[in-house]
């Protein structure tokens, strides 16, 4: 599939139904061959890079302040040594996390296990490449969704989309996406979750959940070098979390209802693309900009020029409430944007009770090795299929067993490796 492939948005909404050709379960004989050809590259790969761990160098996405000084976040002595220490800094708005504000709020006890361990026995300081994949594929109901999702963006070009894979891994081994999602709200910027930037809220008419940017809020003046890249990896991770059991696929909004001069925040805007594009591609069944504005006209020059092809087809700007119904009910669109639906955002802080599964290290173990041997089976039957003859329709019953068996203990693990976020303890 080309960009001059793909059907006009607009009809897709119209037609009520999701485009499910390219993804598992909807591909044609060509397709399964392309994919069976990336499968090939990444099992080599598994092996060429065995004994060649990426490194974590934070480039992008940096600690909060107290991992980086090396404080143990259960360590109740040092914890208060070193706020005692730096009350400025923690008190500052640039850079205040939720655990600073915790913190001097009188709220000490520590809502996640202080020592972070990652999957399979990797060192806490580098990731392997085959580990930081299966990990990634857990975002998924299938590993194959993973792979299809770099076919389906780079129109089935079998080099450019392992490319792109490997690039992808390599950034969430070296960004210690991991850690980042262990941790969870307590070492993302305050303000930021307190004022809701990013909301999860209401359906597209394709049953889609819809995330939703409130520009407004973003004030770039209001937080420090670095928040902004670690904010968008978190809320994407989240994201891809949500669309997991909702088709692999997220609505995203930007509204622009209020916007200023001083919202005017290319870095996120930017930054928030080229992540989608790099590391979650295909995530998005549609990206909305609702504006209707002179500022608002000055800016979408800018930002159209960095959108991937693939995404601009699927990008559209709604200047009304009449033009955003394309695309959602007006039930499904928060009063905000000129619809109906209800949405009082309130931050909640995190607590140790909502991530109790965390600190059982014995139980961990176990959904650890569930999920480990789901995918060495995974990874059998995936090789005893590629040497099978691609046919249209054609589904390995071996290999759909092992899929969903590495989908259940994913999903197993997944509470023991990572904090509750906003959306789960509020449901």
């Amino acid at each position: 599939m080309t960009v001059t492939d793909i059907p006009n948005i607009i009809d897709v909404y119209k037609s009520g139904s999701n485009v499910d050709a390219g993804r598992v379960g909807h591909l044609t004989d060509a397709q399964q061959k392309y994919l069976k050809e990336m499968w090939i590259k990444v099992l080599a790969h598994f092996e060429a890079t065995a004994s060649k761990p990426i490194k974590v160098t934070h480039s992008q996405i940096h600690p909060d302040s107290l991992e980086a000084a090396g404080v143990a976040i259960d360590n109740a002595d040092a914890i208060d040594q070193w706020y005692n220490a730096n009350l400025e800094q923690a008190s500052d708005i640039k850079t205040q996390t939720v655990r600073d504000k915790m913190y001097l709020d009188g709220n000490r006890e520590a809502v996640v296990p202080g020592t972070f361990k990652p999957l399979f026995s990797d060192e806490q300081t580098t990731r392997t490449f085959a580990n930081t994949f299966w990990q990634a594929c857990m975002l998924y109901s299938n590993p194959d969704s993973y792979l299809l999702m770099f076919l389906r963006a780079t129109s089935w070009k079998v080099d450019a989309a392992f490319e792109r894979l490997v690039k992808s891994i390599e950034w969430r081994a070296s960004q210690a996406i991991d850690k980042l999602m262990w941790d969870g709200d307590a070492s993302i910027h305050h303000k930021m979750m307190n004022d809701g930037l990013i909301v999860r809220a209401g359906k597209d008419k394709l049953g889609n959940p819809v995330v939703v940017v409130r520009v407004k809020l973003s004030i770039p003046r209001e937080r420090a070098n670095g928040i902004t890249e670690k904010f968008a990896a978190y809320s994407l991770e989240q994201s891809a979390m949500v669309a997991r059991s909702c088709g692999e696929r997220v609505a995203l909004v930007y509204d622009f209802t209020g916007f200023k001069r001083e919202n005017m925040d290319l870095s996120f805007i930017k930054t928030l693309l080229n992540m989608i594009t790099e590391s979650y591609p295909q995530m998005l069944s549609v990206t909305i900009l609702q504006a209707n504005s002179w500022l608002f006209s000055g800016f979408w020059k800018i930002i159209s020029s960095w959108l991937d092809p693939l995404v601009a087809k699927r990008t559209v700007v709604a200047k009304d409430i009449n033009e955003l119904q394309v695309f959602m009910d007006k039930s499904e669109i928060l009063t905000d944007m000129g619809g109906s639906l209800e949405h009082k955002y309130k931050y909640v802080y995190p607590t140790k009770e909502e991530n109790i599964k965390m600190f059982d290290t014995e139980e961990r173990l176990r959904a650890e090795i569930e999920l480990k041997t789901a995918a060495d089976a995974f990874f059998q039957t995936t090789k005893d299929w590629i040497a099978k003859p691609s046919i249209e329709g054609y589904a390995d019953e071996a290999r759909v067993r092992a899929a969903a068996t590495f989908n259940t203990a994913a999903l197993r693990l997944d509470p023991f490796i990572r904090a509750r976020f906003l959306e789960e303890r509020t449901a």
